[in-house]
């Protein structure tokens, strides 16, 4: 059966997509354009458009003011584009469809499907105004943040007995303030339309995201994998729970400014578990089009310059992705190594100093004691969540075996009938091969954490 459909049969396709997903993107922030789904060009239809009529050269066009500007694929991410209708051809070349341009509307089986805002249910999410909620979200979220930290460093800094606590108290609100920021230079990059290919923060683009989603057939299939969302909103909510309780038991009172640090942790631990999802999500969209390429190659084995555009293009875009969840694990894997470490610490002082003074009165020894077995527990709980949820939604450290993977089944698809084809394919491959960045910046805070979690002495450790 041929993949093309006509316009009225992909947009059947097409139903509205689970409102759960549009939540999550809502609560994460993502929003910021108002037209999400564009109409969309392949890389030599996006040349051809820079390229014009005047023989400037593929890559590069002279603007009014004289000067070169780049071709950027991934410019439909942040340009002002005209919005898809289902009505309308979604291609440039509206007497012949470009075949590259159709594989940007693949839906989980390779079918072509056109959408709209409207046809996925995104536009009653998605409405005027949608850009303002998104940076109350994250504003608000890194003030209360900083107001939390603040408030902390106010008690215990600048007291020797109690760094052991600062670097821990770090190693948890941390990994929190991590996607925000992320989301925020997103939306700095957006406004400013920062132009570079295979930029990290595209990869938190809603446009981006969206076009990543409509692989997974959300229509008719539903929110994906379920368990895994379940733990990725009970854990945070369990162990931002468990925190307030412990910390309001602590305080003995019930005050406005106690209540709002609860309610900070409760947020911002449950946006990061959005987050964590929706990496999740994205992984699983490349890996089935990944498979979808790998058909598309076979089936067109011999027209190079058409399998040339299209993997060009995925290249891009995973590229984005990849350098996305590298910044984001540079960045989570030291803290999360600085958060165990001390947290192995304290429990080992903790051992000694129960051990050491188990003679005082038994009222106030087991008060003590039950109130630290509890911490330590909510301690150990969160290291192990920003510790392990990550990797799970990534499917390691780094998504790099993706592209591998889909590497090397390429070079055992190569036959004698197409030699050229192949020998052309593999010097692109070689060429646009994956390197692995930030891995020595991490190592060494990796290990400078590590070292710094056991060289403590004389450290409080009791509540």
């Amino acid at each position: 059966m041929d993949r093309r459909q006509t316009v009225d049969q992909s947009t059947n396709s097409q139903g509205q997509w689970p409102d759960f997903i549009w939540f999550l993107m809502k609560m994460s922030g993502l929003f910021y354009h108002g037209t999400v789904v564009t109409k969309r060009r392949c890389t030599r239809c996006e040349i051809d458009k820079y390229e014009g009529n005047d023989g400037i050269g593929a890559t590069q066009r002279v603007v009014a003011n004289g000067t070169n500007e780049e071709v950027d694929p991934m410019s439909h991410f942040e340009m002002d584009m005209v919005p898809q209708e289902p009505h309308l051809p979604p291609f440039e070349r509206q007497d012949r469809p470009c075949q590259a341009c159709e594989t940007c509307w693949w839906d989980r089986q390779g079918n072509v499907a056109i959408y709209s805002d409207k046809t996925i249910g995104l536009k009653r999410w998605n409405h005027a105004g949608s850009w303002l909620i998104s940076l109350s979200i994250l504003y608000t979220t890194i003030l209360l943040i900083i107001f939390e930290i603040v408030n902390i460093i106010s008690k215990i800094f600048a007291m020797d007995q109690l760094l052991l606590h600062l670097l821990n108290y770090f190693a948890f609100v941390g990994p929190l303030s991590v996607f925000p920021v992320m989301n925020i230079c997103s939306k700095v990059k957006s406004a400013l339309w920062g132009k570079g290919i295979g930029l990290w923060a595209t990869a938190m683009n809603a446009r981006f995201v969206v076009q990543r989603f409509q692989f997974l057939d959300l229509a008719k299939q539903g929110i994906p994998n379920k368990p895994f969302l379940a733990i990725c909103l009970m854990w945070p909510l369990f162990c931002s729970t468990y925190r307030a309780i412990i910390k309001i038991y602590l305080e003995c009172h019930y005050e406005i400014v106690l209540i709002l640090r609860c309610l900070t942790v409760v947020i911002c631990e449950l946006i990061w578990g959005c987050f964590v999802y929706i990496i999740y999500l994205t992984r699983a969209s490349f890996q089935i089009q990944f498979t979808l390429l790998l058909d598309f190659v076979k089936k067109h084995e011999g027209d190079f310059n058409l399998c040339h555009n299209i993997i060009r293009r995925f290249t891009i875009e995973f590229r984005c992705f990849r350098n996305c969840v590298s910044v984001y694990m540079a960045a989570m894997i030291p803290i999360c190594v600085l958060g165990a470490s001390t947290t192995a610490t304290w429990q080992y002082f903790l051992y000694d100093a129960f051990k050491n003074n188990h003679n005082e009165s038994n009222d106030e020894f087991e008060r003590s004691f039950d109130v630290n077995v509890n911490i330590n527990i909510m301690i150990w709980s969160e290291v192990a969540m920003f510790s392990f949820l990550g990797p799970l939604a990534v499917g390691g450290l780094d998504v790099v075996y993706i592209w591998e993977n889909f590497r090397i089944n390429l070079i055992f698809m190569q036959n004698n009938q197409h030699r050229r084809f192949w020998r052309k394919m593999l010097l692109f491959l070689e060429y646009v091969e994956e390197q692995t960045p930030f891995i020595s910046f991490t190592t060494v805070l990796s290990i400078l954490s590590l070292y710094l979690g056991f060289q403590f002495e004389s450290q409080s450790v009791l509540f």
